[in-house]
């Protein structure tokens, strides 16, 4: 393991990949040294951000692709799961029969940190703050699946928390990240969601104004919200401020800053983000969405690689790399691509066949097209965004679908239309006299 690799938290310990020790965040108790191979699967699994980590990933990462047994592999994670400490109450790595196994913990969350920096109570109220941050805590871990059912359960551990303390600023703010975070799900109105993202953000910095999760949150909510970009660039630096290896405010920063053409801020924020996060899988992703706007094409297609070395079953970092080799004119390897990204959308063989008879018969264009029917005749695998649903449209010149596709991402309010002035894949659409009508109707950021 290199030395000097970045530390970063996970659940109740501080890791430090190159010492390769793990110590206790809180109690002040000795440090501890895994074997290389146990913090070489400990690292992998905090780059995942949640995600299923297949046997053949892990033995690629970890084992060097050399063949080994399943109960090589299960020994391995059970002696990891013994270094950490966890029992069936509290649970590190979820192992998933026939898919892999998954870790559960937060990672480097600053809410989480938050809680460890509390001094201990010891009033009449003590029992029911315990309880509010072990509610916490799950509902961190239930976050870092943001999945649709996941993201429910975060919602009711943190609204549980909140009955148990009414004055966790750490349970308001893990709220309003939820709300953020269904919001760019989309799987409910942004018009419910925003508002009230934006009421349990307030009341995290109205009861703790020095955490810097609650100003994050109220920044992202007054961007999306508001279309503000003023108002959350100021709780952003806030943030900021208060903890300047808080990476999610990073994150969304760029975020800010790209919604508004500023690509550079948007790139030194996001490219901060994964410096204090380097194994972070949505990290990456940000910084890809601001090299894709600031087409620089080159650059995606190395930072894509960079993801997929990590996670080969990545489908965003796949479907950047298409899109960027495509804009360069690099249509093979631009199929290629997009071929591995629905793949790892779980899309079968037989329809992956089936695209690539749709390119060898009518080329890129039709293989957009046919890809677009496949996206908006399921929704089992993964759910299709709009957004991405027109840009195949615009791809294929199938126009009147196209915007047919924006219109149904404006009703929406997909938080991604923010960067719709300088989305690539629309190109086509721009000399559209429609096209107008749909930016003014998307609520740009001001």
């Amino acid at each position: 393991m290199a030395r000097g690799q970045n530390s970063f938290v996970l659940g109740a310990w501080r890791v430090d990949p190159g010492a390769g020790e793990i110590a206790p965040r809180v109690g002040g108790g000795a440090s501890m040294r895994l074997e290389p191979r146990q913090m070489e699967l400990l690292v992998l699994f905090a780059g995942s951000a949640g995600r299923v980590v297949s046997k053949d990933e892990i033995v690629a990462a970890v084992w060097g692709g050399r063949a080994i047994g399943d109960d090589t592999l299960a020994s391995a994670v059970s002696k990891l799961r013994k270094a950490l400490g966890a029992s069936k109450q509290d649970r590190y790595i979820e192992t998933l029969s026939k898919r892999g196994y998954r870790l559960v913990a937060a990672v480097g969350d600053g809410i989480a940190q938050s809680l460890a920096a509390r001094p201990a109570s010891n009033g009449p109220c003590s029992a029911d703050a315990a309880k509010a941050e072990a509610l916490i805590i799950e509902g961190l871990a239930a976050l870092k699946v943001p999945l649709p059912a996941n993201l429910a359960q975060a919602r009711l551990y943190f609204d549980a928390a909140i009955e148990a303390d009414p004055g966790s600023a750490a349970a308001q703010a893990g709220l309003a990240e939820t709300f953020m975070t269904q919001s760019f799900a989309g799987v409910a109105p942004a018009a419910v969601l925003l508002p009230a993202a934006k009421n349990a953000a307030r009341a995290a910095t109205a009861l703790d104004p020095n955490l810097a999760a609650g100003f994050a949150n109220l920044g992202a909510a007054i961007l999306l919200g508001d279309r503000d970009f003023a108002g959350a660039e100021e709780a952003l630096s806030r943030a900021v401020g208060l903890d300047p290896a808080y990476a999610y405010a990073h994150r969304v920063r760029a975020f800010a800053h790209l919604s508004i053409g500023r690509f550079a801020e948007a790139e030194r924020a996001a490219r901060t983000a994964c410096d204090l996060e380097p194994f972070s899988l949505m990290a990456r992703s940000v910084l890809l969405r601001v090299l894709t706007l600031a087409r620089r094409w080159r650059a995606v297609i190395a930072e894509s690689r960079s993801v997929i070395d990590r996670a080969p079953q990545a489908p965003e970092a796949w479907s950047s790399k298409g899109w960027a080799h495509q804009a360069l004119g690099e249509e093979r390897e631009a199929l290629a691509a997009f071929l591995e990204s629905l793949k790892a959308w779980s899309v079968d063989d037989a329809d992956r066949a089936r695209l690539l008879d749709a390119h060898a018969n009518g080329g890129f264009e039709a293989f957009a097209a046919a890809t677009a029917d496949l996206f908006e005749s399921q929704s089992i695998l993964f759910r299709p965004r709009p957004l991405d649903v027109a840009m195949l449209r615009a791809a294929a010149r199938q126009t009147d679908q196209a915007f047919a596709a924006l219109n149904s991402a404006v009703e929406r309010d997909d938080p991604f239309l923010i960067a719709l002035p300088w989305l690539p894949g629309l190109d086509g659409l721009r000399d559209d006299h429609r096209f107008n009508a749909v930016v003014e109707r998307a609520r740009m950021v001001r």
